[in-house]
Order: C-alpha cells, then structure tokens, then sequence
C-alpha cells in the first residue's frame, strides 16, 4: 500500500510543479531550464523509490542515478534562476509583496537598486554549473560505457 502511496505522490508533484511553471510568464530558455530542472527532481523521485523498493541487484544503481539527479536538478533550477536575472535585467523575482525582512528579500532589494543583477545571475549560473556538472558525470559515464 505505501508503495503505491509514493508513485500517487510522485505523479502528483509532477503535475503540481510543471503546472506551476507553466502559469508563470517564463518563455524560452528559463521555461525550457525550469521544466528539466522539475523532471530531474520528479525522475530522481522514482529513481529512489525504485531503489528503495527494489529486490533486485540493481538497487544501489538506482540510489545512486537518485542521487545524482537530485544534484542535477538543483544545479538547474539555480542555472534558471541565473539566466532569468540576466534576461529581466532585474532581480525582482527575489522580491516578495510586503516588507520583509529576511535576507533574500534584502539581497534581492540591494542587488536591485545598485543595479548587479547581471553580477548575481552569473553568480547562480556559476553556482548552478559547479553543483550540477559532478551529478552529470554518472550519466555521461554511463551513455560512454554503454555505447
């Protein structure tokens, strides 16, 4: 019964989060970055729900690929949120609606009037390369020995 629970709740935020996406006004490179960045999470979802009810050798295989998907769709997702501050020329986005007080809306509101968003998009494109790339090696050692 749990088991299926988990792929239900998988499915479910699939859908939850590319719809989310899809209703912002993101449009060409951030979309198409934000939507591999959601389906890299939701595939390192049911990479480890296959490892974790897999009777098979196979299992760490799975855990492992989870992992490294994981890694990789938070390297995307911070590439996005990079290439998105570069492309608006603004860095409202980290703004909310009140006055906050917390430290994001204070970078954001500090980035934004001293005009350094292009500085702070490169910073999380940088940031999102750095964490992304060793989660991509497993796959590109995988695509090379398979071939």
């Amino acid at each position: 019964m749990t088991r299926h629970f988990f792929v239900i709740f998988i499915a479910l935020v699939t859908l939850t989060l590319n719809a989310a996406v899809l209703s912002e006004s993101l449009r060409g490179v951030t979309l198409i970055i934000s939507l591999l960045a959601i389906n890299a999470f939701s595939s390192s979802l049911i990479l480890f729900w296959l490892g974790g009810y897999s009777k098979k050798p196979s299992k760490p295989k799975y855990l492992v690929l989870g992992h490294a998907a994981l890694y990789l769709s938070g390297g995307l997702g911070f590439i996005a949120l990079g290439y998105h501050a570069i492309e608006a020329k603004s860095c409202l986005f980290l703004l909310n609606d009140g006055h906050s007080i917390n430290l994001i809306h204070k970078a954001g509101l500090w980035v934004t009037e001293n005009g350094y968003c292009p500085w702070l998009g490169a910073g999380l494109i940088a940031f999102g390369i750095f964490m992304a790339w060793p989660s991509l090696k497993p796959f590109i050692g995988i695509q090379a020995k398979s071939a």
